[in-house]
């Protein structure tokens, strides 16, 4: 049993309650705010500071920022109790370390947007237990004077650049626990076996297929996923550029065994988005009279107008029907059938990490805090590792008939082609994780043969 766990705080049935002691519940407010426990004992310290941040951030409900804050500082405590002290006992030692820990080491180190909510933690943690209970933090607070004003800071970490979050490649493991995770417990946390489930599993296995930005995932429609039946582990796909970054269309392989948890949703026979489709249906929308064919892809309506998957704006994706007369969008909201909002999407993938790193800790084991564009940087780590094992990347073969084999800078470049990485920091930054992830992982592994 790990050491340190949270305990959400919230309302409770009154009835279930009394059912269970056989008598009723003092009529006592829940508490709004998450727990932090060590070895079953509240910490007093850090479940005190929760409950200030909670009352702060107003609401009702347990605050985002209190859940967030706690995750942060549930890591910490683990890696004290680990080291036999509490928070009250932590020097600066253990801060140094601490910072390494989470920024430096290979095995647990996290996104820079993950660190800067852990040093914010740490560091609001601190200056209110010295203003609460007159305690020096171990940590060091600099007043650095900004265009915001005089700004207070924590000098330990604070040189990690929140742009490095796009440096958090899940391995092969972890990305089946986040899938996993988003299928069987969904963004509360809690086994709810919804429709939602199997989509947002759906959402971060398509990221982790073909590495796309959030809002091209958000705009994809059911006629845009690679023909089922192509051979191979890595099929073909096509992004479309109206909904990307650089405006053009990309042409790139993707992971057959993360496309099957897309298509088993997408199915019409038995996959859950059937039963995601409601009576929605736009104010102007726009009739498929002709699905995609083999020399246009893209749709022709009903006014015989051809539409190509690469120009079509996010409006008129969300605007077209089959010939059915349903939504053409691939994700859909479960509320009433419509395309699911750019906002709701990004939330999926950030969402199911609180609840994966939520069960790791209770696990005692550790899950990095990953967002959307963490899955396109896993499909990229992915594919350059492939590529430097050997996996073909294309029809040649050297003088021996075997496939050519790439060094590992070729191997980062090639992957990254589609997906724009140019800048030498990125590519820097690629090699190295993609190294560490070969010398740990085979190419079954990756393609999910293990």
């Amino acid at each position: 049993m790990a050491r340190v766990r949270i305990e959400r705080g919230g309302a409770w049935d009154r009835a279930v309650i009394e059912n269970e002691l056989g008598s009723p519940p003092l009529d006592i407010l829940p508490v709004c705010w998450p727990v932090i426990t060590v070895d079953g004992q509240v910490d007093s310290d850090a479940t005190g500071w929760l409950a200030y941040v909670a009352a702060r951030s107003g609401g009702p409900g347990i605050p985002k920022t209190a859940t967030s804050y706690a995750e942060s500082l549930a890591q910490f405590r683990a890696f004290l109790a680990d080291r036999n002290t509490s928070l009250r006992g932590a020097t600066r030692a253990h801060i140094v370390e601490y910072v390494r820990k989470r920024t430096v080491d290979d095995t647990t180190r996290v996104s820079g947007n993950t660190w800067a909510r852990d040093r914010s933690a740490i560091k609001q943690f601190y200056e209110w237990l010295r203003e609460t209970h007159c305690i020096e933090p171990p940590i060091t607070i600099d007043r650095l004077h900004t265009s915001r004003g005089t700004l207070s800071s924590m000098r330990e970490g604070r040189n990690v650049p929140k742009s490095s979050a796009a440096g958090t490649p899940l391995d092969p493991r972890q990305a089946r626990i986040l899938v996993s995770t988003a299928w069987e417990h969904g963004a509360s946390g809690a086994a709810n076996g919804t429709l939602t489930g199997s989509r947002d599993a759906a959402f971060i296995a398509l990221g982790l297929a073909c590495g796309a930005r959030a809002n091209t995932l958000t705009h994809l429609t059911i006629y845009e996923l690679p023909d089922k039946g192509e051979p191979g582990d890595l099929v073909e796909m096509r992004l479309p550029g109206s909904t990307g970054k650089t405006q053009r269309e990309v042409r790139l392989p993707a992971f057959r065994r993360h496309l099957a948890h897309v298509y088993n949703y997408a199915t019409p026979d038995g996959g859950s988005r059937q039963m995601l489709i409601k009576d929605w249906r736009p104010d102007d929308p726009i009739h498929i009279a002709q699905p995609p064919t083999r020399n246009f892809h893209g749709i022709t309506d009903s006014n015989g107008v051809k539409r190509p998957f690469n120009t079509m704006t996010a409006d008129e994706r969300r605007r077209l029907l089959t010939p059915e007369g349903q939504p053409a969008m691939l994700f859909l909201s479960a509320r009433d059938g419509a395309p699911l909002r750019y906002a709701t999407a990004k939330e999926i993938t950030g969402d199911s990490s609180r609840v994966s790193e939520m069960h790791a800790i209770n696990r005692g084991s550790f899950f990095p805090h990953v967002h959307t564009h963490d899955l396109r940087h896993t499909y990229a780590t992915h594919l350059a590792a492939l590529f430097f094992l050997g996996v073909p990347a294309g029809p040649g073969a050297d003088m021996h008939g075997r496939p050519h084999r790439v060094d590992i800078r070729n191997a980062v470049l090639m992957a990254s082609t589609g997906l724009g990485h140019v800048g030498p920091d990125t590519t820097a930054l690629y090699i190295q994780q993609v190294g560490m992830m070969s010398l740990h992982h085979t190419v079954d592994d990756f393609l999910g043969k293990t």
